[in-house]
């Protein structure tokens, strides 16, 4: 049995992307990575092996026996070449990895090689309801080029479960012989309830054999906790995205300050019986927020609009010189709801099926905006912006404050604006307003 050692706990505490130095490179700014697969026990990793696993421990109570966790190593300097025909695939802001196996001969099969042998013994782990709890995290590290040293360094990736394997064929070195390899895909798993933090304390826990697996499960990350909960229904919202962090929980976007609060309550009273009209303030808001440079045009009819409500012009470049400049089509979409309704991204997906190349889409709404939603429009890149109800509410109370007028003034003004901006023009027109004697702006043309 191996020894415990004292071990500081901060350096148990790791995050994505950190680097460590390995074997004897001497780098006091980067933190060792022996040192920490050890954690509080005698031994680390072996650095010499793509596919390190821990040994196994005895599961207290069960005739099953425990293995603690994988530690996968991919170099992506090699990839390619002669020696490592492969190439991996690591996408940790999207969750997602490629690993090839360990296995490089022809002389023997894709599953008795070292690593990919162990992994077949214990692939059901992963599918098993019964056995998910026992199941060993696959610890991600990467080769790293750190001051033009691809040798002494390695990042770490992420951790997370395979959910696909699959047998491919390579070339064997030096020979015109061919062997198969194993080829796992990953996903990786979130860190965002942990602040993107990994404690290593966990793998430690799971290496202890006086702790049964559910009593290590306590110091796992809760995305981890959740999968062995609820299995491959799981997977998906527990794969780390980076987009994740950008979004704004619905609560946060709720919290509305008392004047804010009357704001949005007094549009919703306001355009209860006419919410078309809403399309109006909402092109006022967004040309605010977008900038000076962006001008309202029309709105659309009440019916047809084609999944956009209003048309909107911004100007980038020299304002005061016509070869320095280029305007931009901007494709608004307005949503008049009670504030802690939640927009879907079917009402976003809307609006993004109208732009074109080079076109801004701008999504105006009194309520909310849900997860799933901002996460679509942050992963796809979309090019739209989300007002919610509480930037709304901000922007008009800012508007009513620079131009002393009651929120009802300004309502029954955009009213009006409505009146005299409804339209049933594709939106390119909008780029050539001076064949009109008054442009969409209702500046006048010589």
């Amino acid at each position: 049995m191996e020894h415990a050692t004292a071990v500081a706990s901060d350096s148990c505490k790791i995050r994505i992307g950190q680097v460590f130095r390995v074997g004897s490179q001497n780098d006091s700014a980067h933190a060792s990575l022996e040192r920490l697969t050890a954690g509080s026990f005698a031994t680390g990793c072996d650095i010499q092996k793509g596919m390190f696993f821990y040994a196994d421990v005895d599961e207290p109570g069960e005739s099953i026996r425990r293995l603690p966790a994988f530690l996968f190593y991919s170099n992506p300097f090699k990839s390619g070449t002669e020696w490592t025909p492969w190439v991996d695939i690591i996408e940790a802001d999207f969750g997602y990895a490629l690993f090839h196996g360990d296995n490089r001969q022809s002389a023997r099969g894709p599953l008795e090689s070292r690593g990919n042998a162990k992994f077949a013994t214990i692939q059901q782990y992963y599918c098993s309801p019964k056995l998910r709890v026992h199941a060993p995290p696959i610890l991600l590290f990467a080769q790293t080029d750190i001051g033009g040293n691809r040798k002494g360094f390695r990042r770490f990736a992420g951790y997370g479960i395979p959910v696909r394997s699959f047998l491919a064929s390579q070339r064997e070195k030096s020979t015109d012989k061919y062997f198969t390899n194993l080829v796992l895909e990953l996903a990786l798993f979130r860190l965002d309830y942990e602040n993107e933090v990994f404690d290593w304390s966990w793998i430690d826990a799971r290496r202890n054999p006086s702790l049964g697996a559910r009593d290590a499960l306590t110091k796992a990350p809760r995305a981890w906790q959740e999968w062995v909960r609820f299995g491959d229904e799981a997977i998906e919202r527990c794969r780390r995205r980076v987009a994740r962090k950008n979004v704004v929980s619905e609560d946060e976007q709720k919290r509305l300050s008392r004047n804010e609060s009357a704001i949005i309550e007094e549009i919703i009273s306001y355009y209860a019986n006419k919410k078309h009209s809403f399309e109006a303030l909402a092109s006022f808001v967004a040309s605010s927020i977008i900038g000076p440079n962006c001008e309202r045009a029309w709105v659309t009819k009440r019916s047809g609009d084609g999944g956009f409500d209003f048309v909107c012009r911004l100007d980038v470049g020299d304002p005061g010189a016509l070869l320095g400049r280029t305007p931009i089509i901007v494709l608004g979409q307005a949503k008049c709801l009670q504030r802690h309704t939640a927009v879907s991204g079917l009402d976003i997906a809307r609006l993004v099926a109208r732009l074109q190349r080079g076109w801004l889409g701008v999504f105006v709404t009194t309520a909310v905006y849900s997860r799933p939603a901002q996460i679509e429009v942050a992963e796809d890149k979309y090019p739209v912006i989300l007002i919610n109800g509480q930037r709304l509410a901000r922007e008009l109370q800012k508007m009513i404050t620079s131009e002393r007028l009651e929120l009802r003034e300004l309502l029954e003004r955009e009213d009006h604006w409505y009146q005299t901006h409804v339209q049933p023009l594709h939106p390119s027109r909008v780029l050539d307003q001076a064949t009109f004697g008054t442009d969409f702006f209702g500046n006048s043309h010589e």
